[in-house]
């Protein structure tokens, strides 16, 4: 099983040009069976009540019918996250698709603030692949998180993650963050990919970067932090 993961760079509240950059960055994607994307991948990490308004949808809807045209094209399965509108609630979700572009799970972020409506479940889906569960971002850390994607064999953690001041930043990656994501992974004892998005504007923002994490908490590869480099790897 062959995953690319794409720390795509985006612009915040601009889903059009995201969405251009995104179309040129899968082309530089060889032939993988699961791509997986940021937390809400075309509009960036934006989280007031007028860009909510704006940039919100259902599911499915035109976000959704978009990448299933790129899993069918690409012939992958693709994890991606989006803002979803729902009985006038905004959720911070995310979405994967079996390579037909067919809905097959879809996770609503539990760790979020207001305005956002939190999630309150984790599902798991059966695949071809792997039996497959999403988390979003600090959903990761969640205390019961070990029991709330039951029996799953790989976890898909979309996030959009900054650091309070300078972000990117390398040192304190290393030396502190990264850390408490391993150690977080091996609580809840799933193989994880990880993949973070990469604020465009940014000396503050999401910092990039991805990783592949054993269910041991063992780190099986990385790219590197403040970069919106590929990582393909081979499960």
């Amino acid at each position: 099983m062959k995953i690319g993961l794409i720390p795509l760079k985006t612009i915040p509240g601009d889903p059009e040009a995201n969405l251009q950059h995104l179309r040129s960055r899968l082309l530089d994607v060889p032939p993988v069976d699961l791509i997986c994307l940021p937390e809400c991948t075309l509009t960036g990490y934006v989280f007031d009540e007028l860009s909510l308004s704006r940039f919100s949808e259902p599911i499915p809807g035109p976000t959704v019918d978009e990448f299933s045209h790129f899993a069918r094209r690409h012939a992958t399965f693709i994890c991606f996250g989006l803002l979803e509108l729902a009985e006038a609630k905004v959720y911070n979700s995310a979405v994967l698709l079996d390579r037909e572009g067919k809905i097959i799970l879809k996770h609503r972020k539990i760790q979020e603030k207001p305005p956002f409506t939190m999630g309150s479940e984790v599902q798991t889906v059966n695949t071809k692949l792997r039996r497959i569960s999403i988390l979003i971002c600090g959903d990761l850390f969640l205390e019961d998180a070990r029991i709330k994607v039951g029996d799953a064999d790989l976890l898909i953690v979309p996030m959009a993650r900054s650091f309070d001041g300078r972000s990117p930043d390398v040192d304190r990656w290393v030396s502190e963050e990264r850390q408490a994501y391993l150690e977080a992974v091996a609580q809840i004892g799933l193989t994880t990919v990880i993949i973070n998005a990469l604020d465009q504007n940014a000396k503050e923002g999401a910092f990039g970067g991805a990783m592949v994490v054993s269910a041991a908490g063992e780190l099986l590869a990385e790219s590197p932090h403040g970069s919106d480099d590929l990582l393909v790897y081979d499960l």
